[in-house]
């Protein structure tokens, strides 16, 4: 115990530097394409009129940026594929290379959030993407935010909601170890904006989640009900009251 607090430090250093390594390769492939259009636009541009050489180079300039949206999106995936298959399911050392993958895995979901993902929020983009890193997406989901970890645990039925800035992930950080546990929402639900999904809930068919509400870990919520409050609590619904665990060290 004590070498591994004397080694956390070191460790975590490591890590940082491997992953930034990881996201260097990344974004190095993805950025090939579309800088190579605006390499072929500046050698091009010769032959436009004058009038048209900066709005053209401008639009072909913004036009490489989707292209490295899509262009990331598919490396990530490939990446995934290629490295780790996702957050494992269970109990781990902060310091073991179950959690090195769950970070990794993470990782490669954070460089698509904190540089494209604005752009896919409310588009099939985005449930590309997520079904690319492993999420059981049913048909006509929508959703609009990009705080979502641990994708390849997350299962979402037909014709959900998943509102702005909804934070849906399945870990949490206790006493020095990771806990991992799936999330599965039903067909029809909808989860209002800002709301707080943690590890192991369980949201039955035609629920609602209301705007701000926090389900605490292991919640079970019945089919057709609505939640609401800090921690969410059941406000009507056909079925009685739902158990629900108690949020204490999730992060």
């Amino acid at each position: 115990m004590r070498l591994m607090v004397r080694l956390a430090t070191p460790l975590q250093i490591l890590t940082t530097l491997l992953l930034y390594a990881e996201l260097s390769l990344i974004y190095g492939v993805a950025a090939t394409p579309p800088a190579l259009l605006v390499q072929w636009l500046w050698g091009a541009r010769a032959a436009w009129p004058g009038w048209l050489q900066l709005p053209g180079l401008l639009v072909g300039c913004f036009a490489a940026c989707f292209v490295f949206l899509l262009c990331l999106c598919l490396t990530v995936g490939i990446f995934r594929l290629i490295t780790c298959a996702g957050t494992p399911v269970g109990r781990f050392s902060y310091y073991s290379l179950t959690a090195f993958q769950w970070a990794s895995f993470n990782a490669l979901i954070l460089a698509v959030r904190f540089s494209v993902m604005n752009f896919m929020r409310v588009t099939p983009l985005q449930v590309f993407f997520y079904r690319l890193m492993g999420m059981r997406c049913g048909a006509r989901v929508q959703i609009n935010t990009g705080i979502i970890g641990d994708a390849n645990l997350i299962t979402i039925g037909d014709d959900s909601m998943i509102g702005g800035d909804v934070t849906l992930i399945c870990h949490s950080a206790e006493a020095g170890e990771l806990i991992t546990a799936p999330v599965t929402i039903g067909s029809r639900v909808s989860v209002g904006l800002n709301a707080v999904i943690l590890p192991g809930c369980e949201i039955g068919d035609g629920a609602t989640i209301a705007a701000g509400a926090l389900l605490p870990k292991g919640t079970k919520v019945p089919p057709g009900t609505l939640w609401a409050g800090v921690p969410a609590r059941q406000l009507r619904g056909p079925r009685g009251p739902a158990v629900a665990a108690s949020a204490d060290g999730a992060d």
